[in-house]
């Protein structure tokens, strides 16, 4: 599963480690700065003539295939999907504008109109906001103000409302789930002290603001029929933000549910408070008064970046549009980094990733400022917006940020195991949403995405922008839902999800080549509420990718025995489950074994129990394991078999490596040999049994020559040539004491036109094998026939019968060629998974579940 092979639902089509060597990411970007201009304007004149795929196709070729010399697109087709891609996903802003200026202009003006209120305490505060608004509650985060708390609430009128966001820099995309509206409301510095940024403060004082806002408004949304609610920005507690929502009412026979939400959120001025003080070792979160301990205490690096990315608003909307501005392909560029995401799952909350279509802007913007090797931009401004994606892919998947990238600032302490892209200029980590788990899943899908791009003889664009691999049964091997713990307030959530990342990380250890972890965003609720309905769901769902080489592994080694220390940590972790063994080389260490009977359960699910009651308390019940019911399947359906290295396959497989050599070998022959193809599950690891009767049923093998004008053109006489043939060959191989007897059968007696001979071989291995001989003229014969117009027909579905059962054993079941035979014995190798998954495909059960 290390790869999307499998089928995927595809999104609609509707408009609703160690630092890599930045190379470029094709062999233009690395021609001087004259020559980059002009790709630029070649890529201009390609993107006018290539504008609709339904214009003068001539010269979208010729303008394709000027794209792909100058290095700009994969390749000519590759450029016209994606024009055709791109012209899809931009959404038509000049209407949508239209559509919203009147509402957005109407809500600035109840903003700006509302009364200030006076300094108050918070408990003071909030009674007053409730009586006068008809109970408007105050979205405050976890811990609420303490009653003796000795800041107060107020309320200013804004320093600035603006539009932000995607709708006003124009670079968003039409998704199946709409992007809303983003108004900015810019709080005034006069109503914040000089220490708000510890213990909540600024937070509380924010969650107020924003709710006289919702109370305020209250009467302008009605008329415009919207529903106001609270919801949290990006998934973070912290900020409560305004969600205004179209009611699903009619009015002159249009339905206004279609419009966009509007969201209000907050900033400040950046220099409110000094970037020193939200700098990611910084602890802001202190005991006793919040004056003390500025020093002192564990680094708060979420809270204070959700602090600092209040103060960057305007700094990064700025950033963005002079991006756009200085770059024609910026905008294309986005688009193609929010529709790669979306279709990967990743979105801005941290509950998602915490990577979505604003970091993947700013990460780009910043690219075009440095991030090279001694502060070199890995992007040019010229660039296209094909070469702009793929250089960004290129960076996720090599450059390592666990290893803190700091941009325009010196070096600065910094704490957690998550990546740090740091903006200097703006005292933010763009990434510090992220966690350990979804940045190490950013780069894994990076990595298959760089690999499908620079394959040369496969397009890959429906892969990388088209199907959807979203879908955690098929991305993952193993599902862990824990539909009870781990949950909380955002901070409290982090703390508890990365406790229990770092535990089934040590527990798991190479037996995974991925944990990822993935819960829900809060929705919204009513303005009336003081906090969500605790009964939403909030379930948390753990995907394990599962290494084949080391997920079946019995004995794990730990520490020596005179290694103390080490050996103290293994036995606090793993608890009664650590043993001191004896091993056969004379070393003393610490171990573990686990059970790999049938009747037990897996590996995986035994070290779950283990681990999660020890270190969580959660016993056997409290989680369910997704997964190993299929091995579950086998042991039940089959005969055991979970690996190609079962040695009945191993057997067989030398036998027909044997048989092949003596059948080549034969000179009694006179028609030299293309190849012997398997065409059985026994030779393609993939049987579900393999013992008792079913090893004494022969494995079918196909025999083709090479071309020979010798063969007849009758149906009868081929048959009685390829018995010739057969006699010939079980007479060689017996002789050659290959086989120890040899058998001609007939098949197929009744007809003329099948095949109706083969050859019974009982190997000197023991094994049985059956050969068929394929001739290729066959086929030619019947579907000439079946195209003759004078036959009955009776004799023509006697002739599709025959042409479906020549396809079915000659094409079908064997490979086409020698390379196909090949390619069908390593897979199972370099994809150990790979022969169970295949063994489950044929099960009655299976089939009958899914019809």
């Amino acid at each position: 599963m290390s790869s999307h092979t499998v089928k995927r639902r595809k999104i609609s089509p509707e408009p609703s480690g160690a630092p890599q060597s930045h190379t470029n990411p094709q062999t233009a970007a690395t021609t001087t700065t004259a020559k980059k201009s002009d790709h630029t304007s070649s890529a201009r004149r390609n993107d006018s003539l290539t504008k609709g795929l339904s214009g003068n196709k001539g010269k979208d070729e010729r303008s394709a295939e000027i794209a792909m010399a100058s290095g700009h697109y994969k390749s000519s087709f590759f450029k016209l999907q994606m024009d055709e891609l791109l012209t899809g996903l931009r959404p038509n802003y000049d209407k949508q504008i239209s559509k919203l200026q009147d509402t957005l202009h109407k809500l600035k003006g109840a903003i700006e109109n509302l009364p200030e209120k006076a300094p108050k305490s918070a408990s003071e505060a909030e009674k007053e906001l409730r009586t006068a608004s008809g109970g408007v509650a105050v979205p405050w985060p976890e811990p609420r103000p303490a009653k003796d708390a000795k800041y107060t609430m107020s309320y200013a009128k804004p320093s600035n409302i603006n539009v932000i966001g995607s709708f006003a820099l124009k670079n968003g995309a039409k998704t199946s789930d709409s992007r809303p509206v983003d108004l900015a409301v810019t709080m005034p510095s006069s109503i914040f002290q000089e220490k708000d940024y510890v213990n909540y403060r600024y937070f509380h004082k924010r969650a107020y603001y924003v709710a006289c806002i919702a109370a305020g408004i209250q009467e302008t949304a009605n008329a415009l029929d919207l529903e106001v609610k609270f919801g949290h920005q990006d998934g973070d507690s912290l900020r409560p933000v305004i969600l205004l929502e179209p009611r699903p009412s009619t009015k002159g026979g249009k339905s206004t549910s279609s419009r966009p939400q509007i969201r209000i959120l907050t900033a400040i001025d950046p220099n409110l408070f000094p970037i020193t003080r939200t700098q990611p070792a910084k602890c802001n979160i202190r005991q006793g008064s919040s004056t003390d301990n500025a020093e002192i205490g564990e680094p708060t690096p979420f809270y204070n970046a959700s602090l600092r990315s209040e103060a960057a608003v305007s700094l990064y909307h700025k950033q963005l549009h002079l991006a756009s501005q200085k770059c024609e392909s910026f905008r294309d560029a986005c688009i193609l980094g929010r529709t790669w995401l979306q279709q990967r799952g990743f979105h801005s909350p941290f509950q998602n990733g915490g990577f979505g279509g604003f970091e993947w802007a700013a990460l780009v913007s910043l690219l075009f400022e440095g991030g090279g090797p001694t502060g070199q931009p890995i992007l040019m401004r010229s660039y296209s917006s094909y070469q702009i994606f793929k250089a960004v892919i290129q960076f996720l998947a090599g450059r390592d940020l666990t290893t803190p990238l700091l941009l325009n600032a010196t070096e600065i302490p910094v704490s957690g195991n998550g990546p740090v892209l740091y903006d200097g200029g703006r005292g933010l980590n763009i990434l510090y949403k992220m966690t350990s788990w979804s940045y190490a899943s950013l780069r894994h899908e990076a990595s298959i995405t760089l690999k499908m791009l620079n394959e040369s003889r496969v397009d890959n664009f429906d892969r990388v922008f088209i199907v959807k691999v979203d879908e955690p049964a098929l991305r993952f091997d193993r599902l862990i839902s824990f539909p009870k713990s781990f949950h909380g307030d955002t901070l409290h959530a982090l703390r508890e999800q990365n406790a229990l990342y770092t535990v089934l990380s040590r527990a798991l250890g190479d037996r995974v080549k991925l944990i990822s972890l993935t819960s829900h965003s809060a929705g919204t609720w009513s303005v009336r509420s003081k906090a969500l309905n605790k009964k939403a769901s909030n379930e948390l769902s753990v995907g394990l990718l599962l290494d084949a080489d080391n997920v079946s592994r019995v004995v794990d080694h730990g520490p020596a025995a005179e290694e103390k220390d080490e050996a103290a940590s293994f036995r606090a972790f793993w608890g009664n489950k650590a043993e001191l063994r004896r091993f056969k080389d004379g070393s003393i260490l610490e171990s573990l074994v686990w059970s790999d009977q049938p009747s037990d359960d897996s590996i995986v699910h035994q070290i779950l129990v283990c681990t999660l009651d020890r270190h969580f308390q959660i016993p056997e019940d409290d989680f369910l394991l997704t997964g190993d019911e299929y091995d579950d399947l086998l042991y039940d359906e089959g005969d055991e078999i979970v690996s190609y290295q079962n040695p009945t396959f191993q057997s067989i497989k030398e036998a027909f490596s044997e048989l092949e050599q003596s059948v080549r070998s034969m000179e009694e022959v006179p028609l030299e040999i293309r190849h012997l193809a398997p065409a059985s599950p026994l030779l393609r690891y993939t049987a579900l049994r393999v013992q008792g009767s079913a090893a004494n049923e022969p494995a079918d093998v196909v025999l083709q020559f090479e071309s020979s004008s010798r063969w007849p053109d009758d149906f009868a006489a081929i048959q009685m040539t390829k018995a010739a043939f057969l006699i010939k060959i079980g007479d060689s191989l017996k002789s050659a004491g290959a086989a120890s007897s040899c058998r001609v059968g007939l098949e197929n007696e009744t007809s003329k036109i099948l095949n109706s001979g083969y050859l019974d071989i009982v190997h000197s291995s023991g094994f049985l094998f059956r050969l068929r001989i394929h001739h290729e003229r066959e086929q030619t014969l019947l579907e000439r026939q079946l195209k003759d117009k004078t036959i009955s027909p009776r004799e023509r579905e006697e002739v599709a019968h025959a042409l479906f059962s020549y396809k079915k054993n000659f094409i079908q079941a064997p490979p086409f060629d020698p390379s196909d035979s090949q390619s069908l014995h390593s897979i199972p190798i370099t994809l150990p998974n790979h022969s169970p998954g295949q063994i489950l495909v044929p099960l009655p059960s299976f089939l009958s579940a899914h019809l």
